[in-house]
């Protein structure tokens, strides 16, 4: 890497802490993202994801402040996402306002604390359509509200060309018993974004009311097209699916995901248990007479 090149980097690196026309009171606030690039997939699950919130005394004294997890905690720590339509995404629940506990902490001058943000605790669940969307973050201090610069993301529709394979879940349950055209279709995926790969669980709605994306979960990231993706498992009655791939063609062994059919999210051991619990006492059960 040349001089130049290094300097840049360096520069890109640390350019959340450079002063910024949003920097108010004495105070700065930032929000960092790991993603880069920042991409995510149409109606893609974020409950889980969380981003860094920054807090920099940039006064010349050392101050006292509350605790970006105390802030959180009271709802003094805002923060939202904006559509591309303008309109900020809607929450499931917001975080009810009340009095602060008393905070004796104290930031020396031009310091910083960093602190993560889970998106769940802002109520934000799940992205939605295509676009350029923008992450806000806003603070109330003691001397006053200060906001951070905004950070823009986008979601995108994968082209047909960057779904790499699909394999299809097998349906169970209620879902299995609808008519064709009135069953969801849920899809393991791999997908490249940009120049990475990565494995997703997609599901679409009915194709009566038009089998667009209903919500895509992302499990990991791919080294590269992968060999052999097999499922096992079905979606429509709150059991896992297992997913099995090798990485190349000379793989010998193979890497397993366990999610949950309905949510996406990692298989459980306590989910497991219960799974195990019901069937035991299903098949204690008297058959139906028919």
């Amino acid at each position: 890497m040349s001089a130049i090149c290094f300097l840049i980097a360096v520069v890109n690196a640390n350019a959340w802490f450079l002063p910024a026309p949003t920097d108010k009171v004495g105070w700065a606030l930032r929000v960092r993202t790991s993603e880069n690039p920042r991409l995510f997939l149409a109606e893609e699950s974020i409950e889980h994801r969380e981003v860094e919130i920054v807090l920099i005394n940039r006064s010349k004294t050392t101050r006292e402040y509350t605790t970006l997890k105390l802030a959180a905690e009271v709802g003094d720590l805002n923060v939202s996402i904006i559509q591309p339509n303008g309109k900020q995404l809607v929450g499931l629940h917001t975080i009810p306002q009340r009095e602060p506990a008393k905070d004796d902490s104290q930031l020396v001058a031009g310091r910083f604390e960093s602190s993560a943000f889970l998106f769940i605790r802002a109520g934000l669940t799940q992205l939605s359509g295509p676009g350029v969307y923008e992450l806000h973050a806003s603070l109330k201090t003691a001397e006053g509200v200060v906001v951070a610069p905004a950070v823009k993301f986008k979601v995108i529709e994968p082209a047909h060309t960057d779904i790499l394979m699909s394999v299809p879940a097998p349906l169970e349950g209620q879902e299995a018993r609808y008519p064709k055209e009135n069953q969801e279709r849920a899809l393991i995926q791999q997908i490249k974004v940009e120049d990475r790969f990565w494995l997703f669980y997609r599901r679409f709605m009915r194709s009566e009311i038009g089998g667009g994306t209903y919500a895509s979960y992302r499990i990991a990231e791919l080294p590269g097209k992968v060999v052999d993706l097999k499922v096992e498992g079905a979606f429509g009655d709150w059991n896992p699916l297992t997913i099995t791939y090798r990485e190349t063609t000379y793989t010998k062994w193979t890497t397993k995901h366990v999610i949950n059919s309905i949510d996406g999210r990692p298989w459980t051991e306590a989910e497991e248990k219960h799974r195990q619990e019901k069937l035991k006492l299903d098949a204690k059960l008297p058959a139906e007479k028919k």
